[in-house]
């Protein structure tokens, strides 16, 4: 069921004063090999860090290749902010990707805060979600528990492609991403997770290797979704930190940047529905 404008923007409003306010109540407790907080405050972000990425790959039967970015920020001591974009091709057309997480965090325990993200696929006139939720982390030693959830939301694009009538339905509904990792090494993470996007659920299986380089680091990585109808694929690529320190990945993860949720990929959840378009009647005015 389709909600008015007013109304969403309320709901919305809603999830992230709601996700925000749980910071209030986060006491969670784990062990981790982290360095020690500065004199005074616990720290949400290790200083001014970012990652940029490349990568490529293959989704719901499409290529799909691209560069992300993000840049994080520490706030005020135990609160910290962080900026996502993704400029990418998909099925040889350009997706557009910006979002941004408020959270508060302990990086020996966990992290608590608000998240959204607003994708542009440049498919039959201009294909465009939103998603906006709360997203938590808890830190178990070698294990992190991560995910977002919330509501998801676009247009209804629809044109014709190929001889064939394609509409994309991005409906008002619940979005989830979620993930169990485990750190192998503190430069070595695998991870299995859930995606419910566009209305289908998917498993997720990826993973991430460090290369020390001091302040910066260089990663492999890699993720596959096997899930409902075409909504599956794998990509890859390379990936550059640059931070206040020589660390390790697992201190990376916990310490400077959270999570980029899909890096716009979760924008394009929904594969659309195809019919063949009305043949074309030329009546002879004679």
């Amino acid at each position: 069921m389709y909600c008015s404008v007013g109304v969403f923007r309320s709901v919305a409003a809603s999830v992230i004063f709601a996700g925000i306010s749980l910071t209030a109540s986060a006491a969670f407790s784990a062990d981790m090999p982290v360095k020690a907080a500065k004199s005074g405050c616990v720290q949400a972000v290790d200083g001014v860090n970012g990652k940029v990425a490349a990568w490529g790959g293959s989704y719901a039967n499409k290529s799909i290749y691209g560069t992300t970015g993000s840049l994080s920020v520490p706030v005020a001591c135990e609160w910290g902010a962080q900026f996502d974009a993704t400029a990418a091709s998909f099925d040889s057309r350009f997706l557009g990707s910006g979002g941004g997480h408020y959270f508060w965090r302990d990086p020996s325990k966990a992290l608590v805060g608000a998240y959204g993200r607003y994708t542009y696929w440049d498919q039959v006139g201009g294909v465009k979600v939103a998603h906006i939720g709360p997203e938590a982390e808890l830190y178990l030693g070698r294990v992190t528990l991560k995910g977002v959830a919330g509501v998801e939301f676009g247009n209804k694009p629809s044109g014709t492609i190929n001889g064939l009538t394609t509409t994309y339905d991005n409906k008002t509904r619940f979005f989830d991403q979620m993930d169990v990792a485990y750190y192998l090494t503190d430069n070595l993470e695998a991870y299995i997770g859930h995606r419910y996007l566009g209305g289908k659920h998917a498993l997720a299986l990826g993973g991430e290797y460090g290369i020390q380089m001091g302040k910066t680091m260089t990663s492999l990585f890699v993720e596959g979704r096997a899930g409902e109808g075409s909504f599956h694929g794998v990509w890859g690529g390379v990936r550059f930190y640059f931070g206040q320190k020589d660390k390790t990945l697992i201190r990376r993860h916990r310490e400077d940047d959270p999570t980029d949720w899909g890096a716009g990929i979760d924008g394009a959840g929904n594969t659309g529905t195809s019919t063949p378009a009305p043949a074309v009647r030329i009546v002879d005015p004679t």
